[in-house]
């Protein structure tokens, strides 16, 4: 374990400690406590999803970037992260463990459980570092079964479930238990945990019923043109939202950051609004060796294509011409086999959006005749 870490956990200790000289805290309590509070120091290292493996020696290079382990600035893998919050529990009396989802596999996922009470409960830190450090509430700490298996099945298919009961006979043949969603919320108010504003669950609900309120729109960006209040609802918030941290104290990591992005543009944009106007691009750069994550977004609009890009230092999309996009060595893993450049997406994308303007015109030009 790196000295970020154990520096880390030897703070995070000590503030429970703290706050136990004024009253008694429940040890479920200081679980999710110690829990919450690492979830403010880790991103994922991008460095390891960005790693080919397509030969021997490519699987053998991002194994060894696995077990480099944690970096000084609190760039780690998911075994880091959950095995740091299992030394932890440990270091207060907490059983707990790390369960690989494919033991024979040094690259597979691994998730943590602990015990106490004589009940057993999951964890997965790594899922949880972009609500953590957005300011949303945590959604996989303390999960009850159901919602374990759906997740797994989900990830793995048939694979999740023998992944699942394989931890539940680790847990001495007994289910998980659940921490309901309202104690976690009179602990984080307890705590001092706050929700900030946009990123709370709520507020982007709210976000997604007005957003889909096609008059409300319509009267707010001043067109009934679907492009444009598309590009607008875009534009309004990359200027006015961006990402406020919760923790102040770290950077978010650029994978958390593009997560928080999934998610935001899910309740900004409408079901069709996503099928027929935008198109987003996921792939990498690559300087001395070294790869970043770079996503494009194109807004598609009757007259022109509108382009923006990631950038990784203000953390929010950007408007880029499409010269200036085509001049930089972007890459894509369109599969195993296959690198797609930028300029092809470009290509197969205009040629999209042709034919999507060319359908419009023939289904205006039968409705007329």
């Amino acid at each position: 374990m790196s000295n970020y870490e154990e520096q880390n956990i030897i703070r995070i200790l000590q503030e429970l400690k703290n706050i136990e000289e004024k009253e008694k805290i429940e040890i479920r309590k200081k679980i999710y406590y110690i829990y919450r509070r690492m979830g403010e120091i880790y991103s994922y290292k991008e460095e390891f999803s960005l790693a080919p493996q397509r030969t021997y020696d490519e699987h053998i290079n991002k194994i060894n970037i696995a077990r480099e382990g944690v970096t000084e600035d609190g760039k780690a893998l998911c075994i880091d992260m959950n095995k740091a919050v299992v030394k932890a529990l440990r270091m207060i009396g907490v059983n707990a463990n790390i369960v690989y989802v494919n033991d024979r596999n040094p690259l597979s996922h691994a998730d943590g459980c602990f015990e106490t009470e004589g009940e057993y409960y999951f964890f997965n830190l790594t899922s949880d570092i972009m609500r953590i450090q957005t300011g949303m509430q945590v959604k996989n700490f303390a999960i009850p079964q159901e919602m374990i298996k759906e997740k797994l099945e989900k990830l793995y298919s048939k694979n999740g479930i023998v992944y699942l009961y394989r931890m539940i006979e680790q847990n001495d043949g007994k289910k998980f238990s659940e921490i309901p969603k309202q104690q976690i919320e009179k602990w984080d108010d307890e705590f001092g945990f706050s929700y900030k504003g946009i990123y709370t669950d709520e507020i982007l609900e709210m976000i997604k019923k007005e957003c889909a309120d096609e008059k409300l729109m319509q009267e707010f960006f001043e067109t009934d043109k679907q492009d444009e209040i598309v590009q607008k609802k875009f534009d309004f918030f990359m200027e006015y939202v961006g990402i406020i941290k919760a923790n102040h104290s770290k950077s978010m990591g650029n994978d958390e950051a593009l997560n928080y992005y999934v998610k935001l543009g899910k309740s900004v944009f409408t079901k069709d609004e996503i099928m027929n106007y935008i198109e987003i691009y996921s792939g990498f750069s690559e300087n001395q060796g070294k790869r970043t994550h770079q996503s494009i977004i194109l807004i598609k609009k009757e007259n022109e294509d509108i382009y923006y890009i990631y950038n990784q230092e203000l953390q929010k999309y950007i408007q880029i011409a499409e010269e200036e996009l085509l001049k930089k060595p972007i890459f894509n893993y369109n599969n195993i086999n296959e690198i797609e450049t930028f300029s092809l997406f470009i290509e197969k994308n205009k040629k999209r959006l042709n034919e999507k303007i060319n359908n419009k015109e023939e289904t205006f030009k039968d409705e007329r005749e």
